[in-house]
């Protein structure tokens, strides 16, 4: 433990420093999620010199792993929770988004900011058997009035009251600040469609809280059947889990849990930033009980449900919204469900919904900041306050390897591919269909059973005619091997010599390796120019056969 003569915001080290703060306000983290709301916070201070932060983890929770990290890395200057305790630090007031910190450690008033929305659900309580209100501070906490609990709604004051006769006079309603930020960066909404790899494809976005009655606790394979169903170039899929989820079981354990659904394709956000752009992006989000699907009824998403949960306090917004929503059936078409949902979506539909969660959207960030200055006893700054908008996300986007894809026939020289990851091995009963593999696709088994193998990486034609013979001595099961050329592909048939593919990009080499297969098949493989299309991505490509004598490969 760091004495007091080392302890920032000990008296003691008032000598070495360089600003005359007026105020220290001592921020306790204990979740991640609690971490988060905090440091976004800390915009309200910026450029006033009066007033320095301290950050301290009060690591009493099942989900404070990965807490301190979070601090350091954002550059939070630390003081140890034993310090606080011990009263060797001195600061003028406490700001926390957690109501369970251990309040008897500190020494001055606490403003409790939210980290969800609203007093909507019991969850267990970490101090005993039962179960509590999800929000609420000790009611011994409010009785003494150490507190002052933040809220974004009127209605949320009269709902506390009911169960807490002391919160009465402790609590103040502020707004929502996130939801402010969200709504001003509507203006991204493209440039976070880019980011998600989303432009020209429907985003569908799982949002998902924590504990068993959570969506990926109710249904943790929803996003393999997602990517098996939803043809890749037409849906982008991506997952946003409760910061708790992380906490408890690590990155590690989580992307392990998901890896075939990250080969396919799958957007997994981190806890620490971007749902915000992913909700902006979203054509729709399927939701449950859990914040998010508030924030995403007050942007005016379409909306599915996974299911209702017990923890839900009854007549609640949340309650409410999963009662108005429609809930996905797992015995039925997830494409033809999404679809129809957002067909069927009108704007405003959750309006009377959300006016009971948010109140002074426009003005929270100033309201919020006014009450702190206030407890500080500080003059507010002149300056208004604007919502900042969410930055650009920087999703990790795993590059697809194999696809299995619908072999139709091409129609006045033109090919329409539906293609599917193959990584989360996809059904498609009734229809004909070919796997298309790149040479570097880690699943052997689906390297095997592909009927097409491509090269990405342009070689000369010497070296792709090499390589595409010898792929095909190497997989029998393949067809076509096709490799990236200077102007396109070279690619080996078996038993019909070489194929020479010219076209725009590289990046449609799997196009035309599915063009040349379908083109074999349908035993229409000869010189002629195809238009390719597959959702969004199209390629004009022109084939020549070359040496159909040769018999390349032939078993």
């Amino acid at each position: 433990m760091l004495q007091s003569d080392d302890t920032p915001g000990s008296r003691s080290r008032e000598p070495w420093g360089t600003f005359s703060c007026d105020r220290t306000v001592l921020v306790v983290a204990r979740t991640l999620t609690s971490a988060y709301r905090l440091l976004e916070a800390w915009a309200l201070f910026r450029d006033d010199f009066r007033v320095r932060l301290l950050f301290t983890v009060n690591d009493t929770s099942a989900f404070s792993d990965g807490v301190e990290d979070v601090l350091r890395r954002a550059g939070a200057r630390l003081v140890p929770w034993e310090a606080v305790r011990e009263k060797e630090v001195t600061y003028d007031l406490v700001l926390s988004a957690s109501e369970n910190i251990d309040f008897h450690d500190v020494s001055k008033h606490t403003v409790v900011l939210p980290h969800g929305l609203g007093f909507n659900k019991f969850v267990p309580d970490s101090n005993g058997d039962g179960m509590r209100l999800a929000g609420l501070p000790p009611e011994s906490v409010l009785q003494a009035g150490d507190a002052t609990v933040v809220l974004s709604h009127p209605e949320q004051r009269h709902q506390l009251k009911a169960v807490s006769p002391a919160s009465e006079h402790h609590t103040e309603v502020v707004g929502d600040p996130t939801l402010a930020r969200l709504l001003s960066s509507r203006g991204l909404r493209d440039r976070y469609r880019e980011a998600f790899g989303a432009t020209g494809r429907t985003l569908v976005v799982l949002a998902s809280t924590w504990r068993p009655d959570s969506l990926l606790g109710r249904w943790h394979a929803l996003p393999s059947q997602l990517l098996a169903e939803l043809p890749v170039d037409r849906y982008q899929v991506c997952v946003v889990v409760h910061p708790n989820v992380w906490s408890f079981y690590g990155r590690a354990q989580i992307e392990w849990w998901f890896s075939s659904a990250l080969e396919a394709g799958l957007v997994l956000l981190p806890p620490d930033s971007g749902w915000q752009a992913a909700l902006v992006a979203a054509d729709q989000v399927i939701i449950d009980h859990g914040s998010l699907g508030l924030f995403a009824a007050a942007l005016d998403k379409p909306l599915l449900h996974a299911g209702a949960s017990a923890e839900i306090v009854a007549g609640t917004p949340p309650d409410r919204l999963l009662r108005e929503t429609v809930e996905l059936d797992r015995n039925a078409s997830l494409r033809d469900q999404l679809d129809r949902c957002r067909d069927a979506h009108r704007s405003g539909r959750f309006r009377s919904i959300t006016d009971r969660v948010f109140a002074h959207t426009s003005e929270a960030d100033t309201n919020l900041r006014n009450l702190i200055y206030r407890k500080l006893d500080l003059e507010t700054p002149s300056d208004s306050l604007t919502a900042q908008r969410f930055p650009l996300p920087e999703p990790e986007l795993r590059r697809i390897t194999s696809y299995v894809v619908h072999t139709v026939p091409i129609t006045n020289a033109e090919l329409r591919l539906t293609r599917f990851p193959a990584a989360v091995l996809p059904e498609c009963p009734g229809e004909e269909t070919h796997v298309v593999a790149d040479e570097t696709e880690r699943d052997l088994k689906i390297l095997e059973r592909a009927a097409v193998v491509f090269r990405d990486g342009p070689l000369s034609m010497p070296e792709a005619r090499h390589w595409a013979a010898s792929t095909l001595m190497a997989y029998p099961g393949a067809r076509v091997a096709i490799a990236a050329t200077e102007n396109g592909g070279l690619a080996a048939v078996r038993g019909g010599g070489f194929v020479e593919a010219v076209m725009a990009s590289g990046h449609q080499l799997s196009l035309a390796a599915s063009a040349i297969y379908c083109c074999r098949l349908s035993g229409a493989l000869d010189d002629r120019r195809i238009l390719v299309r597959a959702g969004r991505v199209s390629a004009r490509i022109t084939l020549t056969v070359r040496n159909p004598e040769a018999g390349v490969a032939d078993p």
